[in-house]
């Protein structure tokens, strides 16, 4: 899988540095004809005693890709709870800026020139040099916050947002309609996924990243249409394109994760106290392995939530 395409779709703070919400910025004007039109990825899951819904997202949205095609609201509509991957209220709160801030820079004297390989870092150098960075700043990052810091800015210089990003979006309205929401993970596993590659791994994916830098805004443009379009199949091909050659990374920041969180969905499809909408990276749900995939195995039902007006894709239940 390319670092890029990880990137997009994988991690509420693997996805987004920084990813602290600005509550005065409105969101884009709802073109409502798209909304209606677009199937989006969402699923409903039902057992024996419940349901839940499951939402892919894309974390980096444009205004362009606003407003969110119309099964999302469809199912939070349904729900009493929002789950995303992280807690967005300790994410975008001073809290959760301070601990990410802390967990992703090195202590006092040590720099990340000493951590990469001279080819990966002279790379660097010249990518700070053509974005006009300050060197002595992005020293600081360790390499999984470098990485991702280096992959946002890019996102950002083609207005793609996680202001703007499902997440963002739903949470801010959950706030406004009173219903609580909650994390599947702390901030401090997902950045420390991380820590559990070698050096060697870490060089690799920051010099894989700023090598392929030209083809992230053609990467951004057709995971946003097949997303949006909810054609899953696609969007698996698209994600899994040479998952071959990172399978540890895989394994790390998408595989390990589906399992662990798919004891926590079904014990909210089992619950009384009403639906429960969880919201995480549309990697977790399209492919084999992925968290759809995992609970069809274990008996539940599966239905794609359809927009009404019918997409162009995806009118199959699962």
């Amino acid at each position: 899988m390319k670092p890029l395409r990880l990137l997009t779709v994988c991690g509420a703070v693997l996805a987004a540095i920084p990813p602290w919400v600005a509550p005065g910025k409105p969101l884009p004007r709802a073109r409502k004809e798209a909304a209606a039109t677009a199937d989006g990825c969402v699923w409903k899951v039902t057992g024996p005693a419940g349901a839940a819904y499951l939402a892919g997202s894309v974390h980096l949205l444009r205004e362009k890709d606003h407003p969110l095609p119309e099964t999302y609201d469809l199912a939070y509509a349904d729900c009493a709870e929002v789950v995303f991957e992280v807690d967005m209220a300790e994410m975008t709160g001073p809290v959760g800026i301070a601990k990410m801030n802390r967990l992703g820079t090195f202590p006092k004297g040590q720099r990340l020139k000493d951590y990469l390989s001279e080819k990966t870092y002279a790379r660097l150098l010249d990518y700070c040099s053509s974005r006009g960075l300050p060197v002595a700043r992005m020293d600081r990052l360790r390499p999984g916050t470098m990485f991702l810091t280096i992959s946002a800015i890019e996102a950002t210089r083609l207005k793609a947002d996680a202001e703007l990003g499902l997440e963002t979006v739903l949470y801010r309205r959950s706030v406004v309609d009173g219903k609580p929401s909650r994390g599947l993970e702390t901030i401090e596993y997902q950045l420390g996924r991380f820590d559990e590659l070698t050096g060697a791994e870490l060089d690799s994916l920051i010099f894989e990243t700023l090598d392929r830098i030209d083809e992230l805004a053609e990467t951004i443009d057709r995971i946003l249409e097949t997303w949006r379009r909810g054609d899953v199949e696609a969007l698996d091909r698209l994600l899994n394109e040479q998952m071959g050659e990172q399978d540890r990374i895989r394994e790390l920041l998408l595989l390990e994760r589906n399992r662990n969180w798919v004891p926590e969905i079904e014990k909210a499809i089992a619950g009384k106290k009403g639906h429960v909408l969880f919201v995480v990276g549309a990697a977790h749900l399209v492919g084999k392995d992925s968290v759809i995939d995992l609970l069809k195995k274990k008996g539940y039902r599966i239905e794609r939530v359809l927009s009404p007006a019918g997409g162009a894709v995806g009118r199959k239940a699962a």
